[in-house]
């Protein structure tokens, strides 16, 4: 098993930790029992937001579910031959070591994989339920960050859409977020950044 110092990425400013404390709260205050949350457009912010659901004492585990990029390989230049939900996806019986470790006990991550796909067929989406379902029994909590069309989002218990403010269009924030229902997504709500 391997790990990495996650210092650097949730480091923020005081002001930045009050609203990510606020956000956090308010989202699972709004999924009640549910235990899995997909961030939709989170990048570092969907990272930021599981950490700090650990920090309210839960284990959680962040899945970068995000198929269109490889952030945080890149982040930490792990190189394209570390395995995660990709490569699972694609070959699960295959004995992957999906699990990171990280500095802070609370909180470990799985990562993309090696290979980034934007296309995930039906029975890769089965096998992500069945996945989520088996850490559901490690963790207090799983975070997954989620590509724009929420393809993974539509089996998390609820989803949060991340905007930037410079790109917020009311209209079409509206529009998103009903596409994402129509795919079975409970959207909780959206948060603008600035």
């Amino acid at each position: 098993m391997f790990s990495v110092n996650i210092n650097k990425l949730v480091n923020a400013s005081d002001k930045e930790n009050e609203s990510l404390t606020e956000i956090t709260g308010n989202l699972l205050n709004e999924m009640g029992n549910g235990r899995t949350l997909a961030v939709i457009n989170g990048g570092v912010s969907a990272f930021k937001i599981a950490y700090h659901v650990a920090k309210t004492g839960k284990t959680v585990l962040f899945i970068d579910g995000d198929m269109s990029s490889n952030v945080f390989l890149g982040k930490y230049k792990l190189g394209k031959d570390m395995k995660g939900l990709v490569d699972y996806l694609k070959k699960p019986d295959n004995k992957y070591e999906l699990i990171c470790l990280t500095n802070n006990d609370d909180m470990d991550i799985i990562f993309t994989g090696g290979e980034a796909d934007t296309e995930i067929t039906d029975d890769e989406k089965m096998i992500l339920k069945s996945l989520l379902d088996k850490y559901l029994k490690e963790y207090d909590y799983i975070v997954l960050n989620s590509d724009e069309e929420g393809t993974m989002a539509m089996y998390c218990s609820g989803a949060v859409m991340l905007v930037d403010e410079s790109q917020y269009d009311e209209t079409e924030v509206e529009q998103n977020v009903e596409k994402l229902e129509t795919l079975g997504c409970n959207v909780l709500g959206v948060v603008i950044n600035e």
